[in-house]
């Protein structure tokens, strides 16, 4: 372990600590859905990332540096779809009222692997993913030529592994939670303050993109 990659473990850790998207949005559908939807929503943004992994090796990554445009575009798409997820619950459940005999197992069944994609959909259009592999993970790779796609494969599943482990955590504790969470008002209460947050870190993610 050299000391370049313990200073990445330490960036990666603290970034990855930092709230952003989708550990706002792991913790509401855990809650809301429980562990197991949240635990395909894990596996989800893993392949995210693991796409942008793939795509910084290939090169794709130096093409967005080169062409702020894509990252606006993919900001602002990020911005619109973090609003839907942030009043999808809301709508799913006025519906789910007015329909009779559909129980929490029908739903869970009728909808297996939905979460996985919404996670996959959310890392791909979170800025904070696209800007690490454009930006930040260039700056530890060193070297020429096979050692420059050995070292960003190996930064990159550490990077993977970290947010992985912060994002099981997070599922793990928020489905810990839920029982206590879920009851009476407290479950209503709990989805006004996540819709706020998740609108909020949509919001936040507008103003710094109209700053740039």
């Amino acid at each position: 372990m050299t000391l370049s990659w313990m200073e990445f473990l330490l960036v990666v850790a603290l970034l990855e600590l930092t709230p952003g998207p989708n550990m706002a949005w792991l913790a509401t559908l855990t809650l809301d859905k429980g562990r197991a939807a949240g635990l395909q929503a894990v596996l989800g943004i893993a392949l995210g990332l693991c796409l942008y992994l793939v795509a910084a090796i290939a090169g794709l990554g130096a093409l967005m540096a080169a062409q702020p445009q894509l990252l606006a575009g993919l900001r602002w798409l990020g911005v619109l779809y973090l609003v839907y997820l942030a009043f999808e619950p809301w709508i799913e459940r006025a519906r789910q009222t007015g329909e009779a005999g559909i129980g929490e197992g029908e739903e869970t069944a009728t909808h297996a692997g939905r979460h996985f994609m919404r996670g996959l959909t959310l890392n791909i259009l979170n800025p904070k993913a696209a800007l690490f592999y454009v930006t930040l993970l260039p700056r530890f790779v060193e070297g020429q030529g096979e050692q420059v796609w050995l070292q960003s494969l190996w930064l990159g599943l550490t990077h993977i592994g970290v947010a992985t482990g912060v994002h099981l955590a997070i599922v793990l504790a928020a489905g810990g939670l839920r029982p206590w969470l879920s009851a009476g008002k407290r479950r209503t209460y709990l989805n006004i303050f996540f819709t706020a947050a998740l609108v909020g870190i949509a919001a936040w993610l507008a103003w710094d993109g109209l700053a740039r």
